[in-house]
């Protein structure tokens, strides 16, 4: 199961709820599935600024329902994922892989990927140290054979 939304609070009295999403594609999915592997069925009302939706779940009524949600989390399954495009990824295929630094023997590991508001950021710890890395294609060129990076990408960011 890939985490897709936490539920922010209740919006309005008639069980609507106030989500951070996790996908830019929150639209595409009709089904979500809470931490017990329940599932609700699911649309969008609105999207907000800052990653946050007005969503709707079928069973919730009322703002009392909604309120009992809130600090929630919901899923999808893997196989709901919507198809990626090349040089796409989800979270769930970078986190724990390992990153080949170009031009070099000096190899990585992804601990995290975090968006603060300017872009992703992918985490990577090198020996004891992590650090954060831009995700472009400028930094990481290629996954084709892997996950690389530039070396300028890395020595510019290491310290």
């Amino acid at each position: 199961m890939i985490k897709i939304l936490r539920v922010v609070g209740a919006f309005g009295i008639h069980g609507f709820l106030r989500v951070f999403s996790f996908s830019e594609k929150l639209y595409s999915y009709k089904v979500v599935y809470d931490g017990n592997g329940n599932a609700y069925p699911f649309r969008i009302v609105r999207f907000i600024p800052k990653n946050m939706a007005i969503a709707l779940i079928a069973t919730i009524t009322n703002r009392t329902e909604a309120e009992r949600f809130k600090n929630c989390f919901f899923y999808i399954k893997d196989s709901d994922l919507v198809e990626k495009k090349e040089n796409e990824f989800y979270i769930s295929d970078l986190e724990g892989k390992e990153v080949q630094v170009i031009n070099s023997e000096v190899r990585c590991k992804i601990v995290g990927v975090k968006n603060f508001g300017a872009g992703d950021l992918i985490e990577i710890i090198h020996g004891e140290n992590t650090f954060f890395v831009p995700f472009t294609v400028e930094n990481f060129p290629s996954s084709k054979n892997g996950i690389l990076m530039t070396l300028e990408a890395f020595s510019g960011f290491k310290n």
